[in-house]
């Protein structure tokens, strides 16, 4: 077996089919992510894939230094890739930091090649390797730190050597080894161990990272003790692509009383590690049988998606006579979807839904990817995608006016907010019905109800276009926004409509008289016009800096300004 790992070992060194994950360490007080580990994994389909064997079997053949670079250049290259500023901690045997096996050219070579700085590299030196020349590998970090780079001590606690390192090296972080983390929060040793080092860490000037944060109550007693940076599985797994989950750090979309953005298709990204083209059939059905809720795999080569391979389709095959001794060394792309619908993450829910109808007319896909910026970013299920829609539904209809049925206030602000977050050019008009409470009192509130339905309908028709927004505010009020370059021009001839229209409500005589008679605010009988429309008007540019609020101050000048105005239309 042995000779097997060594012989499987030298072929992955050749080939150099190493793959770099990457797992986010997290900024608690920033509520960020503060940069990422860079692991080292070998091929999907090899003994070797996992870490702790791959390196095990690299010291038991004497090719630690081997291993290393070819890790560190794996590394550089995928990080260049990924179009972050962040740092990159990368884990650094002691042997490959001691002469001769340091050479400071090439790894000058290596950040020049990947287009990197000493500055965004974190070197972590971990105390579980002996070393065998202290005072050179000393001599090494420090000519390190002048350079720029930043030294880390990994894995505090599961040596004998970190504290002497610590006091000799200053290092920029230490990272406490998991094990005093796991179920801290039911031990009081580990949490007197850590609250130790907390005080040590801070006299000192050096930053404390917790390894291994797994859960919510682990989290809670490392953010209590005072440790700003943390990493683990709470807050994402070695992935691929450089991705983390804020949420545990109490990073909300947005408060609840706020008023809730337009949602995209980012809202429906499920985190699922992609495989490669190079990953076998095995290793995908491993992968799909060990995961009950995965039902297709994301293929992505360096960030670029190529399509799903879907679990029916696998099973399919396997539960054939010789399907699975047939294809199980195969690659994926044997089976793979090419076809798969890709949307940014930045698509609408609605656009989205729209896409999986439009895409296939006899097969709805339930699977589709989603992307940022051209890379792999999750993947999204058209299950999820219909429950967010059906959500907004009951929810548009809860905001709904009840009478007209139009958005009410709270959909007005969102809409308002998301244009004027992704700086949009749109036109806000602000209408009013002029003398609609005289008119109320005198026909009664059924006519009154009539005169607002008909004005709704009136808004709809005029302003219907993509782009067009019709909301009720309330009462009288009503507000459109619209993208149309000819909504000032439709707005005036809505107005004449609409005066038009409202005639057939109001008897002979009033028609001849010109108004009609009802109680002022003082209670005495006055005479009042008939019914017209306000059209307060405030046009927004895309360099326009106003938020949502400031412009719907600004409607509501507009409009005062109107019904004060020489044909009731007032342009802000």
């Amino acid at each position: 077996m042995q000779t097997c790992l060594n012989q499987e070992l030298k072929r992955l060194l050749s080939e150099e089919t190493i793959t770099t994950l990457f797992q986010p360490i997290v900024n608690v007080g920033k509520k960020a992510v503060f940069g990422y580990e860079a692991l080292s994994r070998g091929p999907s389909d090899s003994n070797l894939h996992g870490a702790q064997m791959l390196f095990e079997t690299a010291e038991r053949c004497g090719l630690t230094s081997e291993l290393d670079g070819l890790c560190l250049r794996t590394a550089a290259n995928s990080w260049s890739g990924q179009g972050t500023q962040l740092k990159l901690f990368v884990n650094v045997s002691p042997a490959k930091l001691t002469p001769p096996e340091f050479k400071p050219s090439l790894l000058q070579e290596l950040l020049e090649a990947n287009r990197l700085k000493p500055s965004d590299i974190v070197i972590e030196l971990s105390e579980r390797y002996p070393t065998a020349d202290p005072s050179e590998l000393l001599k090494t970090l420090s000519w390190l730190k002048t350079e720029g780079f930043l030294i880390a001590i990994d894995d505090l606690g599961s040596g004998y050597s970190g504290l002497k390192l610590w006091s000799e090296l200053e290092p920029d972080f230490v990272k406490i080894d998991r094990h005093f983390i796991r179920d801290i929060q039911d031990d009081l040793v580990k949490r007197e161990f850590l609250r130790s080092v907390v005080e040590l860490s801070d006299r000192i000037g050096c930053k404390l990272i917790a390894e291994g944060v797994e859960t919510e109550a682990e989290f809670r007693v490392v953010a209590g003790l005072g440790i700003s940076l943390v990493q683990g599985f709470l807050f994402g797994r070695p992935k691929q692509m450089a991705t983390a989950r804020l949420d545990p750090l109490g990073v909300q979309p947005a408060p609840t009383n706020k008023v809730p953005r337009e949602e995209t298709a980012g809202s429906l990204i499920s985190q699922i590690e992609p495989v490669t083209s190079y990953s076998t059939m095995q290793y995908a059905w491993e992968r799909l049988q060990s995961e009950p809720g995965l039902f297709a795999l994301p293929v992505v080569d360096n960030g670029r998606p190529l399509g799903l391979l879907h679990k029916w389709r696998v099973l399919e095959t396997f539960s054939t006579p010789y399907g699975r001794a047939l294809y199980e060394k195969c690659r994926v792309t044997r089976m793979l979807n090419a076809d798969a619908l890709v949307v940014d993450c930045d698509m609408p829910l609605d656009e989205v839904s729209q896409r999986l109808i439009d895409d296939d007319a006899h097969y709805l896909k339930q699977h589709f990817i989603v992307t940022h910026n051209g890379r792999y970013a999750g993947l999204g299920s058209t299950r999820a995608l219909l429950q967010k829609i059906t959500i907004r539904k009951i929810e548009k209809a809860r905001y709904a006016n009840p009478l007209t049925l139009l958005p009410g206030n709270v959909p007005i602000q969102q809409t308002l907010a998301t244009r004027t977050d992704k700086r949009l050019p749109f036109t806000l008009i602000y209408f009013d019905i002029n003398m609609f409470k005289p008119l109320n009192d005198s026909l009664g509130y059924r006519v009154g109800d009539q005169v607002i339905l008909l004005l709704a309908d009136l808004l709809t028709e005029f302003f219907h276009v993509d782009g067009d927004f019709v909301g009720h505010i309330g009462g009288d009020d009503f507000v459109v926004i619209s993208t149309s370059p000819l909504a000032i021009s439709n707005a005036k001839t809505l107005q004449a409509r609409f005066v038009e229209q409202t005639r057939r409500f109001y008897t002979e005589s009033v028609l001849r008289n010109g108004f009609v008679e009802s109680e002022d605010r003082s209670g005495q009988i006055n005479r009042f016009p008939l019914v017209s429309l306000a059209a307060g008007i405030v046009e927004v540019n895309s360099d326009d800096r106003h938020t949502a609020d400031q412009l719907s101050d600004a409607a509501s000048h507009a409009k005062k300004r109107a019904k004060a105005t020489v044909g009731f239309c007032f342009i802000e």
